[in-house]
């Protein structure tokens, strides 16, 4: 979870069930490994970069980045 969530009195509980409740299942499984793989892109300053869309984008949006996201990625996991 990300800090600003953890410090929010209001929403943080919310996010916080929100994580537990999509994520606990998983969790609890034998037959699941979860990886987390935090990706950075250098965008410009716009609204679509505030909320976050740009970065969902920009991961869909480049060929490259997904053919060598899982090259590595995929390659280390399935050894």
């Amino acid at each position: 979870m990300c800090k600003n969530a953890i410090k929010d009195k209001h929403t943080g509980p919310i996010y916080t069930e929100m994580i537990n409740n999509l994520l606990q299942p998983m969790m609890e499984s034998k037959d699941c490994t979860l990886i987390r793989h935090d990706v950075f892109h250098a965008l410009p300053n716009t609204a679509n970069t505030l909320i976050g869309r740009a970065a969902h984008i920009a991961v869909l949006d480049s060929e490259l980045f997904l053919e060598k996201f899982f090259l590595v990625a995929g390659l280390s996991y399935f050894k």
